[in-house]
């Protein structure tokens, strides 16, 4: 009897049904052995050691105490026990450093010596499980000092500052190395917000009375350009020495009664060809975003959405960022489209993408349907597992379709000494979008009759319309996954639960689908930014990643290298922080965000009131503040007015948050 060790259950029972008699599959349940914690029993050499709390011998080449998880003490037993009586044991955990590490970890627990057999998939199918078992190698030890080298990493930045954390800022706080920079990016973005200064301007469109009839837009007056967002600095005033003019209520609505009494002259028509490729098949990243935007699914939900797919063997392997396809798949997917749109959709050639990540690894396919690519109507999935699973599926064809082709016409009017623009778009060959459209339906896509130079026409029904330079926008949790992969933070397969972390601390919130940084959040990231900005840096993040790519291809000593980023860089900065309470100023409102035990607090006039879990600092206008103070705030899910606190003292009660964080006591201290 030979045993295979997967990852999950789920998976076990899928490869037991394909590998059949003579195999026995079972699961460990991730990993099996860890750095120890302060409820683990520490081996007897090492209880009195100086490194014994970090589980770390920075002073012995960082050689990491590992201990075996109390939670899979019962699971550890079974597997030695299954182990003991097969006559092979083939370690089959998931293909990357992170499975590569578990897949380690279970050979010396079941002392399988280091000709352990190690066998990788990229699906779950019967044939590409047949082909993994019937071709083992061993284990690969560049990614296991990888993954134990982020590990390492791990457990020394977080084990340095969040202690600095609970002193002081209070409370559970925690500050990753991978959080910590994410945090930093939603951070930045909000401070934007929050010093923006927003300007008014007018816009005037018109509907130009042709057949059929369009809508044009102003864009000059005597020949002066009308001003639009893009005038505006990121602070929101207009860009100086720009020569536009601003038009202010008044001013629209007289050009709007002009216009009604106008004729427009098209004075030019410019056409040109539009070819719009399919995006390539999904990655890790990829999926999320997509997910997020067509499903309004977020990341954490996608990525075990996505496991659960995978485990069924509907998809294949979740954690890549590399759009490559194989040959194989190509001709599944092209066989597919010309089984429901015919040959004539299909180029004359498979497509193939290259990432454009430099930090992907390319040794796994893009997320793709597997075996034989189910129709998703034939999985009997429901819900959102189906709609996933569809994405997927529908992704993966669309890669492999013509091109969508069309046409744009630009027009110029000319009304009096007012410039009027109109565009539309014409699809004339649907292509890929027959099945599958990557971009929003844009209100400026009209379609426009042919016109010649010198035609005219009447107007009608001018309207004018107020808008506002707009502050940088927040990040959906699709739009921040992009964030993350642009700056090289963290790894696909962390993203869902980078953010996850960031919302259980009370860090961020989702308002709205979109990622809020709490005034908790804020007073963190400001503290770690002074006190440690090594930590929170988006390209040393990224750095390091990078870095941890060449241990994995034994192109850098795990040693030298943390040598250098803990002895030359983090445990110098952590040394030198100081523990001052973190304050963020709100100018605007002559007021002062700071925090106490773990709570944050608003500082007014010198004396302090504990903000409520779910008052964000966009909620802090004016009229908040002043009902804050006064005790006479409600908020949004309270029944009765937050009860008056005296000398600024912090209520001891406990607070129920509106997020995912668990009910906790404030603290006692006043914010003051």
């Amino acid at each position: 009897m030979k045993l295979l060790i997967v990852e999950s259950p789920a998976k076990a029972r899928k490869i037991q049904s394909y590998l059949g008699a003579g195999w026995q599959v079972r699961a460990c349940l991730g990993h099996v052995r860890d750095l120890p914690t302060k409820d683990d029993t520490l081996p007897d050499k090492y209880k009195d050691a100086p490194f014994a709390k970090l589980g770390i011998d920075v002073d012995n080449n960082y050689a990491p105490i590992y201990v075996a998880r109390k939670d899979k003490a019962q699971t550890i037993r079974d597997l030695r026990d299954a182990a003991k009586s097969a006559d092979a044991v083939y370690l089959a955990a998931d293909p990357d450093r992170e499975g590569e590490s578990i897949a380690w970890h279970l050979s010396v627990l079941l002392g399988l010596g280091k000709d352990a057999l190690r066998v990788t998939y990229q699906e779950i199918t019967e044939r590409a499980i047949r082909q993994a078992v019937a071709h083992p190698r061993t284990i690969d030890f560049n990614l296991v000092a990888a993954q134990e080298t982020r590990r390492v990493l791990d457990r020394l930045a977080g084990y340095g500052v969040s202690p600095l954390l609970w002193k002081a800022v209070g409370g559970p706080q925690s500050a990753g190395r991978v959080q910590s920079a994410a945090l930093m990016l939603l951070s930045q973005r909000e401070q934007s917000r929050l010093s923006f200064v927003p300007s008014a301007f007018w816009r005037v469109g018109v509907t130009v009375k042709s057949q059929p009839a369009f809508k044009a837009q102003v864009t000059a007056i005597r020949g002066v350009a009308l001003a639009t967002a893009a005038s505006f600095t990121a602070s929101g005033q207009l860009k100086p020495g720009l020569n536009v003019t601003q038009l202010d209520q008044e001013k629209a609505a007289q050009l709007v009664e002009y216009l009604n009494r106008q004729q427009a002259v098209v004075s030019a028509v410019t056409l040109s060809p539009v070819v719009r490729r399919p995006p390539p098949p999904l990655t890790t990243s990829g999926l999320q975003q997509a997910a997020n935007a067509k499903l309004k699914l977020g990341a954490a939900q996608v990525t075990k959405l996505a496991q659960t797919l995978y485990e069924q063997g509907l998809i294949t392997y979740i954690r890549t960022d590399s759009p490559h396809l194989s040959d194989e798949a190509i001709g599944l997917a092209r066989e597919a489209v010309a089984t429901r749109f015919g040959p004539s959709a299909l180029p004359k050639e498979g497509r193939q993408y290259a990432t454009k990540n430099q930090n992907a690894q390319e040794a796994h396919e893009a997320i793709r349907p597997a075996g034989k690519f189910a129709l998703p109507e034939q999985t009997g999935l429901s819900g959102d597992e189906l709609a996933l699973y569809r994405l997927v599926y529908e992704r993966t064809l669309a890669s492999q379709m013509r091109d969508a082709v069309g046409e744009k016409t630009a027009v110029t009017l000319t009304a009096g000494v007012v410039t009027l623009h109109a565009s539309g778009v014409v699809l004339t060959e649907k292509g890929f979008t027959a099945l599958y459209d990557d971009q929003d339906s844009s209100e400026e896509e009209q379609t426009l009759p042919k016109l010649q130079v010198g035609e005219r026409f009447a107007l009608k029904d001018a309207k004018a319309e107020e808008k506002k330079s707009s502050a940088p926008g927040r990040f959906t949790e699709g739009k921040f996954v992009q964030v993350m992969e642009k700056a090289g933070i963290g790894r696909p397969s962390t993203y869902g639960a980078t953010l996850e972390t960031l919302q259980k601390r009370n860090y961020v919130a989702l308002r709205n689908r979109q990622l809020h940084v709490t005034p908790l959040g804020l007073l963190v990231a400001s503290y770690l930014m002074k006190q440690v900005p090594q930590l929170v840096n988006a390209e040393f993040t990224a750095q390091m990643e990078g870095d941890l790519d060449k241990i994995a291809s034994g192109q850098l000593s795990r040693v030298a290298y943390l040598d250098t980023i803990w002895k030359g860089t983090l445990h110098p900065a952590i040394h030198a922080a100081k523990l001052t309470a973190p304050r963020y100023a709100l100018p605007q409102l002559n007021a002062v965000l700071e925090v106490r035990g773990g709570i944050a607090g608003l500082v007014v006039s010198g004396q302090g009131v504990a903000l409520p879990d779910n008052v964000l600092p966009e909620d802090l206008t004016a009229q908040t503040v002043a009902a804050l103070m006064s005790g006479t705030f409600t908020s949004p899910k309270a029944k009765s007015p937050t009860p008056k606190r005296t000398s600024g003292a912090v209520s001891s009660k406990k607070r129920t948050t509106t997020g995912p964080t668990a009910t906790k006591k404030s603290s006692k201290r006043a914010v003051k």
